[in-house]
């Protein structure tokens, strides 16, 4: 164990960590190496001590929330990894509040006790609160910023609770792509509604989700161009079923790559890259992805 590591474990010994974190077993693609060191701080106060700390040190750090939308790097990452899965918890008062590690299924479960409507778009998607606002995440043209009030943010040692104009939200985009430090909890700006609308908006999403590919992925690999679909892009270059190594682009949806075969990290950029050339010279289309890739 290097002297930087032996360092934090001492400086932060009261915040839960964990050596040699196994980003495949925790990334839901299910390929990647490991990190020397990750930590789970459970409060706002220990995350804020963390940015501090490693900051202060020059030491690279990565704020991650549940891992869905995330290529891990193969080999050991010298980065330090936080991940905020245990800063959770609602708030229920003249606003709506969730902590950035409360996962999706717990927030909606919450806003239905509350009888609070807006955010069904997000049932089914495996994200947590702040890696939704993170990368204002989505789906049938529904976005997180659509129901944000505020952001409850920690960079550049201040505390800040930005609007959502402060956020510079865009499609699939946010301030918090370009900057270090940490969400650490949304307000959102709900609507009252009753039992049966709720739950009936969520069965509306959910159905919509059925037709997805199962098995090991990251979701949506890449985002749709303007007026265009990425995953018929991607079907119509005749790419459904390509292979590299362990990946494969899924049978059910272009935009899904699944690891089938214990698939390296390396082979499933390799696949990407060809995936994003195939689209290219057939349509002159250059494909972005909407996943991130972890150093």
């Amino acid at each position: 164990m290097d002297d930087c590591t032996l360092f934090l474990k001492k400086q932060f010994s009261t915040i839960a960590h964990e050596d040699n974190f196994d980003l495949a077993r925790r990334s839901t693609i299910g390929a990647g190496g490991t990190a020397k060191l990750a930590f789970f701080p459970t409060t706002a106060e220990e995350c804020i001590r963390l940015i501090d700390g490693l900051e202060n040190c020059k030491i690279k750090y990565t704020v991650l929330g549940n891992l869905s939308n995330v290529l891990p790097s193969d080999g050991e990452s010298k980065t330090v990894y936080i991940l905020t899965q245990n800063l959770k918890g609602i708030k229920v008062g003249k606003s709506f509040f969730a902590y950035a590690g409360t996962s999706s299924a717990t927030f909606l479960r919450s806003c239905e006790a509350h009888g609070k409507s807006g955010a069904e778009f997000l049932s089914g998607i495996p994200c947590t609160v702040g890696g939704a606002a993170f990368m204002n995440a989505g789906v049938s043209g529904r976005y997180l910023s659509e129901i944000v009030e505020s952001v409850l943010y920690y960079s550049d040692g201040e505390l800040h609770s930005l609007s959502v104009s402060e956020c510079e939200y865009a499609y699939k985009k946010s301030r918090f792509m370009k900057e270090n430090g940490v969400i650490l909890g949304v307000n959102f700006r709900l609507n009252d509604a009753d039992l049966q609308t709720i739950r009936k908006e969520r069965s509306f999403f959910m159905a919509k989700r059925k037709h997805l590919p199962k098995g090991k992925s990251m979701g949506c690999i890449f985002k749709n161009p303007e007026n265009l679909t990425a995953g018929k892009l991607v079907e119509n270059a005749g790419l459904k079923g390509l292979r590299y190594g362990g990946a494969v682009v899924s049978q059910e949806h272009a935009n899904f790559i699944i690891n089938d075969r214990k698939a390296t990290a390396r082979e499933i950029k390799n696949l990407i890259a060809l995936m994003k050339n195939a689209v290219y010279t057939q349509y002159k289309i250059s494909l972005e992805e909407e996943i991130r890739y972890l150093n």
